[in-house]
């Protein structure tokens, strides 16, 4: 497996590393150039892009530069690299590695699940998100409303059981400490989930 090298351009020094001959850094000045002429950019904008694509490529080789090499340059040069960022993907340089909220949630949210209710539950929460040959995608809003309601019986049954499969009908309607709409919703969510899970072939069970 290769050794990912992370280059810091927090080190950078004009003086010392500043290279305006680099064919990179002279297609993105251009670049930048058109840009920020057909954005109306003002002279203060233009120039902080430029100390940010002067620092960023003046040793360039044609790598993709990942968005996470980006937070040194931010803060030891007090550049915004939003537009920086826009004139590297423009030419092509730039590789975003940030985790999607939906993803770190997901991995935060499910954590303390058993591996394989862990799985069962992660694919029909996928699904619920990017939607699936029969469903449309839902809001993340939704999948987050979904999960908040049902955790609580993940969690007690990771206590029990690997599987959702193990999960029997008075476990479902154990799930008593709801009155009213909630424990309508959250019953109606745990349908979803399992008839995911059934047609999916994850689970055998159906409420």
């Amino acid at each position: 497996m290769p050794i990912e090298v992370r280059r810091d351009f927090g080190r950078f020094d004009r003086r010392r590393h500043a290279d305006p001959t680099n064919p990179w850094l002279v297609r993105a000045r251009h670049a930048a150039k058109t840009i920020g002429e057909a954005r109306g950019w003002t002279g203060r904008v233009l120039s902080d892009v430029d100390r940010g694509l002067v620092i960023l490529l003046s040793t360039a080789d044609g790598d993709k530069i990942r968005h996470s090499e980006l937070f040194p340059v931010r803060r030891a040069y007090g550049l915004s690299v939003e537009r920086t960022v826009e004139i590297l993907d423009q030419i092509g340089l730039v590789e975003d590695d940030r985790i999607p909220a939906f993803e770190s949630w997901l991995e935060r949210s499910l954590a303390d699940l058993t591996p394989a209710i862990h799985a069962e539950v992660e694919h029909w929460l996928r699904t619920l998100r990017e939607g699936g040959p029969r469903s449309r995608p839902r809001s993340p809003e939704t999948v987050w409303a979904y999960l908040r309601a049902v955790r609580p019986a993940l969690l007690t049954w990771s206590d029990r059981y690997d599987h959702l499969r193990e999960v029997t009908r008075d476990d479902i309607l154990a799930v008593d400490a709801l009155t009213g709409h909630e424990r309508h919703h959250t019953l109606s969510v745990l349908r979803s989930l399992f008839r995911h899970c059934k047609k999916s072939r994850a689970c055998g069970r159906e409420t």
